[in-house]
């Protein structure tokens, strides 16, 4: 699913490319400290710094944290896994931001198979697949399998990619393409956020398999109804803002589907009888014509904000870039 668009950390011969491994914690008394030794016994051909934000865990997370060689930051901003992840990316100051959850659940040692393709030019995101790779037994539901699944299907259908972990929390990426992106999300929604507008904005992105075990200690944070639906919502939210026409189009489509049997029902009426008897039947089917021609007419208007945005947000970067 890769995409045109290529971004490199600007650095010079003499300084090597840095790389941030940014952990959101939450009560991660039992795997953060585990998961920081393994993250340092890497052998790596690039320069790694570890930082830590904490979103205020009332366990022993934060002294551990500090008896460990790693940077850590308190969460000052809206609570949540999204706003803890941009708060991070604007503390960093490397070249390479790198997410992992601190529940134990990833493995450090992909860490390797992520960074090497955005290393070597080829990419500029990179997003380790769980459906791709080894999946510990009871490490995902059976109701977050398939809600993956359908979202998955929804931003490739849209974007015409083939995206299979759209919900991945541990992926390589460039700062500055982080730093391009529309984020909005304050939860784990930023992972659909993070994958969508990058697709959108005709970044490279890259799937690769990584193995995925059941979460440690405490129980998991996701309420797979609840967050389910937080993630639905902004995927529509952010379909909407990037593929307009398209999301319109189908639901114009439907209403004039819908709207055939009717319609068809009066006109079978007329030439059988010679007259129209079924009025509220005629006025169901111009109902929904009208309003399916009223969907596509709105997608019309919202795909030509979006293309003027889109111009105006070009414009803006390479102003930058020249009186940078």
């Amino acid at each position: 699913m890769e995409q045109g668009t290529k971004i490199r950390p600007e650095t010079s011969e003499s300084r090597e490319i840095e790389v941030e491994i940014i952990i959101p914690t939450l009560n991660e008394e039992e795997t953060i400290g585990e998961l920081i030794n393994n993250i340092h016994s890497l052998v790596l051909p690039v320069k790694i710094s570890i930082l830590v934000i904490d979103g205020g865990s009332t366990d022993s997370t934060l002294e551990i944290c500090k008896g460990e060689n790693i940077r850590l930051l308190l969460q000052q901003g809206t609570k949540g896994k999204g706003s803890a992840i941009r708060e991070a990316v604007e503390y960093s100051r490397a070249d390479i931001v790198v997410f992992i959850d601190g529940d134990g659940t990833y493995f450090p040692s992909d860490l390797v198979s992520l960074l090497e393709p955005l290393l070597n030019g080829k990419s500029d995101m990179v997003v380790g697949s769980r459906m791709l790779g080894k999946r510990e037994k009871g490490s995902i539901s059976l109701f977050n399998v398939l809600g993956n699944k359908l979202f998955n299907r929804t931003i490739n259908f849209a974007m015409k990619s083939s995206v299979t972990d759209s919900l991945s929390g541990y992926r390589a990426l460039y700062k500055k393409l982080f730093e391009d992106l529309v984020l909005f999300s304050n939860t784990f929604e930023i992972e659909v956020e993070m994958t969508v507008e990058a697709l959108a904005k005709g970044y490279r992105v890259q799937e690769i398999p990584i193995s995925y075990r059941a979460r440690k200690g405490s129980n998991t944070k996701l309420d797979p109804l609840g967050d389910g639906i937080k993630i639905a919502r902004t995927l529509l939210f952010i379909l909407m803002n990037v593929k307009p026409l398209k999301f319109f189009a189908i639901i114009s489509l439907a209403f004039f589907v819908v709207g055939l049997y009717p319609a068809a029902y009066v006109l079978n009426e007329k030439i059988s009888t010679g007259e129209i008897v079924s009025m509220p039947s005629v006025v169901f089917s111009s109902l929904l014509f009208v309003t399916g021609t009223i969907s596509l007419v709105a997608g019309l208007l919202c795909e030509l904000l979006v293309s003027s945005r889109r111009r105006i947000e070009h414009l803006i970067n390479r102003f930058a870039k020249v009186h940078h």
